[in-house]
């Protein structure tokens, strides 16, 4: 017989209503309080064939209680697994089906408790017959053996069907607002396989959610890879529970190992210790030896990174950094293997970047997952739930001008933040690929390369110098400072460079390993070339990290340029910044001790890090300050155009990078400074909390900023800092006028 759907069924809510038609697959959404586990029921008539046959559910959230002709004849939980009942006792006649179904996340499924994956902390969690309800042939198997493995692993590389790869993927949360759960079209898979495959990326991080077969197919069909994250997230300690999670993951493994796509394989993420060491070695071996594939861990993010017992097991080490800007590459080199046995290292999820997304158009649409209404939009489980607050106090929502003009500068941030990122991490050869956080905007997080309505962010130019096969990327210069009796970790400004001679190595990253000379220019900001030069053909092997040139330009005049690299067909561009190197003539008060090197003059506005002290300048060290990252969660405006065409570094990311702080001006102590304007506000892009971070009050500036940098991989000391020179600089000469 040929398998048939059954997708006719009507619905009984359970709570007085006439029952409804509906189509499965389904998911109940909003027709019952978000926070209402049921039970409902749905019920379909079936007149079963004459040959031996069975019913074979794809999903249903949470708990399937089948009832045929009004005696249970089965009881099945979980979500991500598909479960069978046979209509043997059946054959010939017209029965009665109904499926009583309970989803987790109320009292008696928790969502600690079952494989809920991540959506609970997204969303909520669903409920429904979301998958579809087939009518199969009684001998058809619903578990197909492994497929052979496609992935070969030599040492830190990665090898896919005999060819090096770099895995550039995308996490997925299973976020699908419109649809209320995950079974999605297959035209909607394509689109997003084929958007993701536009940016440059490769593979599909399924993170703690089960995508239907379909994906796995047309990713296969697509070219792409696929990285399966198993539902196990944050579940609670209890042995008996933990175990009955293990026989779904098994069941789930069973199911879907025959996909060829699948090249990684994840049992949780970020567990923690919440889950014995035990357990994880036992589900790490098992699905090793049920898919045969290289590439199996217990836990996505690492004990080392996220706390636990530091035992690990798996085939791969796998880190989730998200750190600020500067400290990427220190942190970077922190999770490098050194004497460790050499495993590849993958970034499971890291660079987020949370953009500043369209509050007006949400707060005019008001789709139900940013409501501020109880049964649409209960908090459960999340621990992030400000979006119903933000649109309806946040004077953003309601001034399009202004929103359009702050998601401008945030994309624009954003997309620096990843280039500068994602060189980094092409930088060292033992990183075998990275999974970006994420692919959509959340209620929780805006930090997709999608936003909320699907669509892209960037251009596909925007991501083609790093998310590719080949990448070039600038290598620092050292520079340990002397501090104290001993030489610190520093390192030269990639960006900004003192007048004289600019020294810049280049380095290119490749897979397939790549050969070719190298030609560089400058150009200033007129696009005219100013300096060029070209490097001998140089030789780089595969999936390596390498030096291809040396670039010196010597450079007299002070200003803003580009050098833009060839290296074959690989291209890549950076902006370059020169000032004069000279001695700002101020009186320094600095009991903190952070403008080490700066001389102090009997002259000159003063400049202090004391906020007590009644000073010209006055960079905030520690205290009338609060901690706030500068990259991370966070848009900014930049008010004055005045003042901003004096101080050039609004919107300059290059530059601010060389003195961006990790604090804001405390809000109480900038409510005592009478009549202080606004000359940079951060905006929390989750919160929509608004913090200054550099002032004016009269003729006095107060700020954050650290022109003496000293964080990361700034540099250390104003005399070491091009950019933070060029900042009091510019701050004096207005002082000055």
């Amino acid at each position: 017989m040929e398998a048939r759907l059954l997708e006719n069924w009507t619905l009984n809510y359970g709570d007085g209503r006439k029952p409804k038609v509906v189509q499965v697959p389904h998911a109940w959404q909003q027709q019952m309080p978000v926070d209402d586990e049921g039970p409902v029921i749905y019920e379909c008539r079936l007149d079963v064939p004459e040959e031996p046959c069975k019913l074979r559910f794809r999903g249903v959230s949470y708990q399937a209680v089948v009832i045929i002709n009004g005696k249970p004849v089965c009881v099945h939980e979980g979500i991500w697994d598909a479960f069978e009942v046979s209509l043997i006792d059946y054959l010939g006649e017209i029965t009665e089906i109904a499926i009583k179904v309970t989803k987790n996340g109320g009292e008696t499924f928790p969502v600690r408790d079952v494989a809920s994956g991540f959506l609970p902390y997204v969303f909520n969690t669903f409920g429904g017959i979301f998958g579809e309800v087939e009518l199969v042939e009684y001998n058809a198997p619903i578990e197909l053996p492994a497929a052979e493995p496609r992935v070969t692993v030599d040492g830190s590389k990665i090898f896919v069907d005999g060819e090096p790869i770099y895995l550039r993927g995308l996490l997925h949360w299973g976020w699908y607002p419109e649809l209320g759960h995950t079974n999605v079209t297959e035209s909607v898979i394509r689109d997003e396989i084929r958007g993701a495959k536009a940016l440059g990326f490769n593979l599909v991080k399924f993170c703690l959610w089960v995508p239907p077969h379909r994906y796995l197919e047309l990713l296969e069909e697509e070219g792409m890879l696929g990285w399966l994250e198993l539902p196990l997230w944050d579940p609670t300690p209890d042995d008996t529970l933990l175990a009955k999670m293990g026989q779904e993951i098994e069941r789930i493994v069973r199911q879907y190992r025959h996909h060829r796509s699948i090249a990684v394989w994840t049992v949780g993420c970020e567990l923690s210790t919440a889950t014995p060491p035990e357990y994880r070695a036992y589900l790490q071996q098992l699905v090793s030896n049920l898919t045969g594939c290289p590439l199996v861990k217990d836990n996505s993010g690492g004990a080392e990174m996220y706390g636990g017992d530091l035992r690990e097991f798996g085939t791969f080490d796998d880190f989730h950094p998200y750190c600020e800007l500067p400290f990427y590459p220190q942190v970077l080199d922190s999770l490098m293997t050194g004497p460790r046995k050499p495993l590849p290292i993958l970034l499971g999820e890291f660079n987020d970047v949370d953009t500043h997304r369209d509050l007006p158009g949400l707060a005019h649409e008001m789709p139900y997952w940013s409501s501020s209404i109880q049964e649409l939009n209960a908090k459960g489980v999340r621990w992030q739930h400000d979006l119903p607050q933000v649109l309806s106090t946040s004077p953003l929502a309601n001034d399009r001008l202004r929103s359009q003009s702050l998601m401008a500068s945030s994309l624009e941030k954003a997309a620096y933040i990843r280039k500068t990122v994602q060189e980094a991490v092409h930088s060292r050869s033992e990183i075998g690929g990275f999974v970006l956080t994420g692919w959509r905007d959340t209620p929780i997080s805006s930090s997709g390369v999608f936003d909320d309505y699907g669509s892209a962010k960037w251009q596909a130019s925007d991501f083609a110098s790093w998310n590719a096969d080949d990448c070039l990327f600038l290598i620092p210069t050292r520079r340990p400072p002397w501090v104290a009796g001993g030489n610190r970790p520093g390192w030269q400004d990639l960006f900004n460079y003192f007048v004289g001679q600019v020294f810049i190595r280049v380095g290119l990253h490749t897979t397939r390993g790549k050969t070719a000379g190298l030609t560089w220019r400058i150009l200033d900001q007129n696009g005219s070339i100013v300096a060029r030069g070209a490097a001998p053909s140089q030789s780089v092997g595969v999936l390596d990290s390498k030096q291809v040139a040396e670039i010196v330009w010597q450079c007299n005049e002070p200003g803003a340029y580009k050098l833009a690299v060839e290296f074959g067909t690989v291209v890549n561009e950076w902006p370059i910044w020169v000032v004069s190197k000279i001695q700002p003539e101020v009186r320094v008060v600095d009991s903190s001790g952070v403008f080490l090197g700066l001389t102090s003059t009997e002259s000159g506005p003063i400049i202090t890090s004391d906020p007590s002290v009644d000073g010209d300048i006055v960079v905030l060290a520690g205290g009338a300050t609060v901690a706030k990252p500068f990259w991370r969660e966070a848009a900014y405006e930049f008010v004055d155009d005045a003042f901003w065409a004096e101080v050039p570094f609004a919107e300059q990311w290059s530059r601010l990078a060389a003195i961006s702080p990790d604090r804001v001006i405390d809000p109480q102590f900038l409510a005592s400074l009478q009549g202080a304007e606004v000359l940079i506000r951060r905006i929390d892009t989750r919160t929509y909390k608004e913090h200054a971070v550099l002032v004016r009050q009269g003729r006095k500036f107060i700020t954050t900023l650290r022109p003496y940098g000293g964080l990361g991989n700034q540099p250390v000391g104003v005399k070491n800092n091009p950019a933070g020179q060029e900042f009091l600089r510019s701050l004096i000469k207005l002082l000055a006028n």
